[in-house]
């Protein structure tokens, strides 16, 4: 009885060792799995916040385009408006600054 008693423990030991190293196989793919979509997800993060890096930038850079040209637009019409008051006076300063270089230095 001892002997089957002895050959039963052995046998119930061999199959701890056994499931022992089938649950560290398991553990080791799951973590290699783990591992795997971890990386993965970090990698579609960085894509995505690039893709939505350039399409803020994208965006960013419309609204400046629309920005600048009202500005240049106001800036024309301020640069015309400004024209046109001074017009007059320009021939009148034109007509004195002649006269007086012709009476300093002559014909």
């Amino acid at each position: 009885m001892s002997e089957t008693l002895a050959d039963e423990v052995r046998a119930r030991e061999a199959s701890a060792r056994e499931i022992v190293a089938q649950a560290k196989a398991e553990g080791a793919r799951l973590v290699a799995s783990a591992r795997t979509a971890g990386e993965q997800a970090i990698k579609e993060a960085r894509q995505k916040s690039h893709r939505y890096f350039r399409d803020e930038v994208r965006r960013a850079e419309g609204e400046a385009e629309v920005s600048a040209v009202k500005i240049v637009d106001a800036g024309r019409e301020e640069t015309e408006r400004f024209y046109s008051d001074n017009k007059p006076r320009t021939a009148e300063v034109a007509g004195w600054l002649v006269k007086e270089v012709m009476s300093t230095y002559g014909n």
